[in-house]
């Protein structure tokens, strides 16, 4: 089937239209990364948090990885970090910076690598609800500095957050979920209409079907014309005569430009077979040219002409017209 046929069905292309810019855009809005969402909504959480809570939900993550902390008298920033913390003899200073616009910079990172090497420490954290800079993150790899930050955050500390605020978590990311989803089925069904109207306006009209054509009346541009005087039915023509009529009928049909073929089904229908395609307007002339010649015997007059019309296409039947002279 060619793609020419294929666009006489508009709603064919409607529903691959609304198929398409739905996935495309729930993909586009990240419908799919629920975690991500769910995430952000956990970060917004630990940004609200006291200080003191965040601290502590930081020293249970990494109390879980083996680190015990140490020094219980000194106070959270003295000396220049918050908290202490020990694997047998290793020693780690602990930045907790909960504020949502504290960014970790580069001149933070370098600060406390200054600090562990004064503190004779074996390395150093730092946990931040807010982003960290490109600089500052490459350079605490290069200075073997842990930087827990923005969404990474929420995977480490998720499992130690309190059963309320995780389902708080999960909820805002499956509301901000049906949001997205509703805004990609509003525009998945915005192209469905629009593809639906283009083609149906600008593509092929579908031709009708046999029967609604046999009902068409020919083109009223040029109508048939009543011969101007017609002979009544002889009573009298033997069969081998009417047989004679009807065969010299088809030869005149067969000489018409367009026509291919001409032979009568049955005794009241004549198949005329075209060479090509053609226009409602020229085959409103040809079967003005076959009707006069089918009128030049009375009893021919009723005679139902089935025209074979090629589509233009090999994958394609022939279409077929009905007419009629009367």
């Amino acid at each position: 089937m060619g793609v020419t046929s294929l666009l006489a069905y508009p709603l064919l292309f409607a529903l691959i239209s609304l198929v398409v810019a739905f996935f495309a855009t729930a993909w586009l809005l990240g419908v799919f990364r629920t975690e991500r969402d769910e995430a952000r909504a956990g970060i917004a959480l630990l940004c609200a948090m006291r200080w003191n809570e965040f601290s502590r939900l930081i020293a249970e993550v990494l109390k879980d990885r083996g680190m015990q902390p140490a020094n219980a008298e000194r106070s959270p920033g003295q000396d220049g970090f918050d908290l202490l913390f020990m694997r047998g003899n290793s020693r780690y200073l602990v930045l907790c910076k909960n504020g949502a616009t504290q960014r970790i910079t580069a001149a933070a990172v370098g600060q406390l690598h200054t600090l562990t090497q004064m503190q004779d420490a074996d390395g150093a954290i730092i946990a931040s609800c807010a982003p960290g800079e490109p600089a500052a993150l490459k350079l605490a790899q290069e200075r073997r500095i842990e930087v827990m930050a923005d969404l990474d955050l929420w995977r480490h500390v998720k499992p130690w957050i309190a059963h309320d605020q995780r389902i708080d978590a999960e909820a805002a990311a499956n509301a901000m979920r049906r949001k997205r989803l509703l805004i990609a089925a509003s525009s998945a069904l915005i192209a469905a209409f629009a593809t639906y109207a283009a083609i149906a306006l600008l593509g092929p009209k579908p031709s009708p079907p046999a029967d609604v054509a046999a009902r068409t009346p020919v083109a009223a541009a040029r109508p048939v014309p009543a011969p101007t005087a017609v002979a009544l039915p002889d009573t009298d023509l033997s069969e081998e005569q009417l047989a004679s009529r009807r065969a010299a009928t088809v030869l005149e049909v067969r000489g018409l430009t367009r026509v291919s073929s001409a032979s009568w089904s049955t005794r009241s229908t004549l198949q005329i077979g075209l060479h090509d395609a053609i226009s409602d307007t020229d085959l409103a002339i040809l079967v003005e040219d076959v009707c006069r010649s089918l009128l030049q015997h009375e009893e021919l007059r009723f005679t139902r002409l089935q025209v074979e019309v090629p589509t233009g296409s090999p994958d394609q039947p022939m279409q077929v017209r009905w007419r009629q002279c009367r």
